[in-house]
C-alpha cells in the first residue's frame, strides 16, 4: 500500500510539475509558540473495469498534520533585514497500530523553515493583484523518517504532492461565507473556497479538486481542507472522449486541537 501510494503521488508530481505549498494551509501568522493539529484520512481507489468488482478500494490511512510557530529571527530578505518566523510542519501518515500511527520508513516528514513575515497574506493575490503561488523561505530543513535533517535548497516551501495534497490554484472561488467548518476545536466561522485544475496529455489526464475552509479564528488561517485527484488514461491516438478513469485519491483533513506551548522537534543539521 505504501509503495502504491508513493507511486501514484510521484506520477501526479510529474504531471503537475512543482506545486508550491504556498498559501495553501498557512494564510496568517499567530503568536509565536502557537500550534494546530489537523487529523484526517487518505483514501485510494484503483479502477479495474476488467474485474468483477470494477474497482479496488484500498484501506484508508490516517494522517496528522501539525503546524507550529517555533521562534522568531531577523534575517536578510530582498537585500534588507526582515522579521521572520520559524514555522515547523510535521506530517504523519500510515495505518493505526495500538492507537498510534505507524509511519514506517517514509510516513513521517518534518519541515522547519524560516519565513519572512510580510510574505504571509490571507488573500490569494498580493497588493498588485498577482496570484500568490508560493511561500518564500530564507532557509529551511527537512527530515524524512529516521534520517538526519537536510538543508532545503529551494527558495520556497514545496510539500505537494508527497506531503500535503493541496496544490496551488490560480483561481480559487468563494462558494460559501461565514459557515461552520465543523472541526474539532468548537464552532467557528469560515469562508469556503474551491479550486480545480486539469492537466492533460495525449494519453493521460489528471484532475485535482480542492476545497479549503479559511478562518481567522484558527492559527495559520485554515480550519479544514479536502482534495480529490482523479487520473484517466487512453491510447495516444484515441480521441479525448476515450479517456477512462484509472485511479482516485481523496483526502479529508480538519483542525482537531490547538495550543500555545509549541516546541521544535527538528534541530538544524
Amino acid at each position: 500500500m505504501r509503495r502504491l501510494f508513493t507511486t501514484v503521488c510521484a506520477g501526479i508530481a510529474c504531471l503537475f510539475g512543482t506545486f508550491a505549498f504556498g498559501q495553501g494551509v498557512v494564510c496568517q501568522l499567530p503568536e509565536d509558540g502557537t500550534w494546530v493539529r489537523f487529523e484526517g484520512t487518505y483514501a485510494q481507489v484503483e479502477i479495474r473495469p476488467e474485474t468483477a468488482a470494477g474497482k479496488i478500494e484500498i484501506e484508508p490511512w490516517k494522517e496528522h498534520v501539525t503546524i507550529k510557530s517555533v521562534g522568531t529571527e531577523t534575517a536578510e530578505y530582498h537585500r534588507g533585514e526582515t522579521e521572520c518566523r520559524w514555522i515547523e510542519i510535521k506530517i504523519e501518515r500510515g495505518r493505526v497500530l495500538d492507537g498510534k500511527i505507524d509511519t514506517g520508513l517514509t510516513g513521517l516528514e518534518i519541515y522547519k523553515v524560516l519565513i519572512p513575515e510580510t510574505t504571509v497574506i490571507t488573500d490569494n493575490v498580493d497588493a498588485a493583484g498577482v496570484p500568490v503561488s508560493f511561500l518564500p523561505i530564507v532557509k529551511g530543513y527537512r527530515k524524512i523518517g529516521k534520517s538526519e535533517p537536510k538543508a532545503l535548497t529551494e527558495n520556497a516551501l514545496q510539500l505537494y504532492p508527497l506531503g500535503i495534497l493541496v496544490g496551488y490554484f490560480r483561481e480559487l472561488k468563494v462558494i460559501a461565507e461565514d459557515v461552520d467548518p465543523e472541526v474539532g476545536i468548537g464552532a467557528i466561522k469560515s469562508n469556503q473556497w474551491k479550486g480545480e485544475v486539469t492537466i492533460e496529455r495525449r494519453s493521460d489526464r489528471t484532475i485535482q479538486e480542492s476545497t479549503v475552509w479559511k478562518s481567522t479564528e484558527v492559527p495559520f488561517g485554515v480550519a479544514r481542507w479536502t482534495a480529490k485527484i482523479s487520473r484517466e488514461t487512453k491510447d495516444d491516438q484515441a480521441p479525448r472522449e476515450n479517456f477512462k478513469p484509472v485511479s482516485e485519491v481523496t483526502i479529508e483533513m480538519a483542525a482537531q486541537e490547538v495550543g500555545n506551548d509549541a516546541k521544535s522537534e527538528l534541530s538544524e543539521p
